[in-house]
């Protein structure tokens, strides 16, 4: 089965004998596919990496995102080409802090 970063991952496979769930998905959804079977249907299973979970709540966080605002990031860009650029790091550090960025 292909990961989602394009590699092989051969000891990972999505597909189930007779559409009976893999042995790694015992427990709640082997109970899942048992009802299933009992209405007369075979269900499907999609077991998430941790690594596909983390990119879903990135991609989530940065549609959560407001806009970038680009007049602001052309100012800043050229006031660092031609050395006019301060920063205050205190201020910048309680923003962060007062934004939720990063934990308290």
């Amino acid at each position: 089965m292909n990961r989602i970063d394009g590699s092989l991952n051969p000891l990972i496979t999505s597909r189930t004998l007779g559409g009976s769930p893999a042995a790694a998905t015992e427990g709640a959804d082997s109970d899942r596919s048992r009802e299933a079977e009992a209405v007369g249907g075979k269900q499907d299973a999609v077991l998430l990496s941790f690594r596909s979970r983390s990119m879903a709540e990135v991609s989530q966080a940065v549609a959560a995102a407001p806009e970038v605002r680009a007049d602001r990031v052309s100012t800043i860009r050229s006031q660092i080409a031609n050395g006019t650029y301060t920063s205050n790091a205190r201020e910048i550090a309680q923003r962060l802090l007062s934004s939720g960025t990063f934990g308290e």
